[in-house]
């Protein structure tokens, strides 16, 4: 962590780090460990993630902790799985999501007719696959754009359109299904 210290010189950019890393290393640490199952790669995937952060600071709001958590969360996922794509080791990975679920208030749909309603639709979110609910959470939950997430998850804009399409498609399925077991 002193080397992060280091290498940013504005003070406010140095505290905000330093917070993130005293609340945050040991969940990112958990998360890494549970994907690549070795220390040395999970400590190597934690700091590729706080360079990431560092790198794109100013797009980042730190004021709620749990939308934090799910995007910090998100980010070391990724990075974990890009490891593991690089060493032609990729394979479906399951990890809980491990409360990375912003609060209600944080999910902008303003017109559900109920707070039945949202939950279905965080339900119907968490049951999806890791790909389809990181993309809608960072669209939806933490409003970043097409080409944020882009460069978040390490893919073309078209890529993350194409998966946004795909995982509102699975989501209305969810829904439609979980509707006609509940009507």
């Amino acid at each position: 962590m002193l080397f992060f210290g280091m290498v940013i010189q504005n003070e406010e950019d140095r505290s905000t780090i330093e917070n993130l890393y005293h609340n945050y290393h040991r969940l990112m640490m958990y998360i890494a460990r549970e994907i690549l199952k070795d220390q040395e790669k999970a400590e190597d995937a934690v700091s590729q993630t706080f360079i990431k952060i560092i790198d794109n600071l100013q797009k980042f709001s730190f004021e709620d902790c749990n939308k934090t958590k799910g995007l910090i969360g998100i980010l070391v996922r990724n990075i974990c799985y890009d490891m593991l794509r690089s060493e032609n080791r990729w394979g479906l990975v399951s990890l809980d999501e491990a409360d990375l679920r912003g609060n209600l208030e944080d999910f902008p749909y303003e017109k559900l007719a109920s707070e039945e309603g949202y939950q279905m639709i965080l339900s119907g979110i968490s049951e999806l696959s890791e790909k389809s609910s990181s993309v809608l959470k960072l669209k939806y939950i933490y409003d970043y754009s097409d080409r944020e997430i882009a460069e978040l998850l390490n893919i073309s804009q078209e890529n993350v359109r194409v998966r946004l399409h795909r995982a509102k498609t699975a989501l209305l399925q969810k829904l439609t299904e979980g509707g006609a077991n509940h009507g």
